[in-house]
């Protein structure tokens, strides 16, 4: 008999930053590693996890879209997937092309994938199609630092994990140059990416900061220049594009396909970055699909816990356009409590797993261990500023 949904829910998880770990960006400052899972249960008591990268930034919203889902698939067969996606799409159709919802169905998506690969006793990309690469590159992404000091030794610390690649985040213009040659001078032969974190400020720079960052960075050979204008500016981004030759790289809160459109068919990126833990597989493999159409590789975007990096592993393990996948890499013990088995690069790249699922497990423990409570984030700051105009 096939196996029954029976319940749908969240699980919040926060360690909060000890002293003296600091981290900023250009957007605001991160206090607190947030993270949100959702679990699908069906009627054996078995269970799939995922994760919702919009529930680093909101609480009661996540919570109440997981209810009204609950309420659309309880009862539903576990493998029914796709069913499922276009259920929850063409329920909220009216109100949900874009944003959270989307989100948070990404994040039952991947759960309902990871309960699928559990029942059936197969790793998730094996559910996908199966492997066109046995493994697929990964980067630290942190960087969150004003200071070259600690740029550079949490540089060290992804090395010694076995990262060969690292992003950083941009604190301010000003700063920007002198942490990458810092960077470069100190860890030869690690590829460094830089993020503008433009596209989530709640104000960002003008055209021309990004445009002048972008011509300083070319002589680095960074690997990308990642979101160096607010999302929606797709035309922001094609002038952006047609000033250097980096590789330009958005943009993580667009979840769907057809979202990505408009901005492929301008060649606004060089580089396509969705984040799994919002499209979810389902809408993920649609995007990769469309920017192979108009061959531009995909760097899957994942910041969040294991449960997100895992996601990420097996959609690019069958994505043959993917080029590499996010490993969020802040200081937190969060992953290891969360995955099957410990999971460490070699050489810069994550083998496949081999474990059932995503190979991801949940003890609720957790919840009393890293307990959530719902506040303000700091992580977009909505404080007066005002428009940066030039570097």
């Amino acid at each position: 008999m096939a196996k029954k949904i029976v319940n749908i829910e969240p699980l919040f998880l926060r360690y909060k930053f000890p002293p003296p770990i600091h981290y900023e960006y250009s957007g605001g400052v991160v206090e607190n590693q947030d993270v949100a899972l959702v679990r699908v249960t069906c009627d054996d008591g078995q269970y799939g996890l995922g994760e919702i990268t919009h529930g680093q930034y909101c609480y009661h919203p996540i919570v109440g879209l997981i209810e009204h889902f609950k309420e659309l698939l309880a009862g539903r067969p576990v493998l029914e997937i796709n069913r499922a996606w276009e259920l929850m799409y063409g329920s909220s159709v009216f109100w949900n092309r874009q944003g959270v919802g989307i989100g948070v169905m990404g994040g039952i998506n991947i759960a309902m994938y990871d309960l699928a690969g559990k029942l059936l006793g197969v790793p998730v990309y094996q559910l996908l199609g199966g492997l066109v690469r046995s493994r697929s590159r990964v980067y630290a992404s942190n960087g969150l630092f004003r200071d070259p000091q600690p740029l550079v030794a949490d540089a060290r610390r992804a090395r010694r994990f076995g990262f060969t690649a690292y992003k950083m985040r941009v604190v301010t213009p000003e700063t920007l140059i002198p942490l990458v040659e810092a960077f470069k001078a100190e860890m030869p032969g690690m590829d460094l990416i830089v993020d503008a974190v433009q596209g989530s400020c709640s104000v960002p720079w003008s055209i021309a900061v990004s445009k002048q960052l972008a011509k300083e960075l070319e002589r680095f050979g960074v690997l990308w220049f990642e979101e160096p204008c607010r999302v929606e500016n797709i035309e922001g981004y094609v002038e952006i594009r047609r000033s250097t030759s980096l590789n330009i790289a958005g943009a993580e809160s667009l979840p769907t396909a057809a979202a990505f459109k408009p901005y492929l068919d301008r060649e606004a990126f060089g580089i396509v970055q969705f984040d799994n833990s919002t499209s979810g597989f389902t809408e993920g493999l649609r995007i990769g699909s469309l920017a192979a159409v108009h061959q531009r590789p995909v760097a899957i975007h994942s910041w969040g816990s294991i449960v997100s990096a895992l996601a990420g592993l097996h959609l690019a393990l069958v994505m043959p356009n993917c080029a590499i996948t996010e490993y969020g890499f802040m200081d937190h013990p969060l992953n290891d409590r969360l995955s099957v088995e410990p999971v460490r690069p070699k050489d810069g790249c994550l083998e496949a797993p081999q474990a059932p699922g995503l190979g991801v497990r949940f003890d609720d423990a957790l919840l009393a261990e890293f307990p959530y409570v719902p506040s303000a984030n700091t992580m977009i700051s909505t404080a007066e500023t005002d428009i940066r105009l030039t570097r």
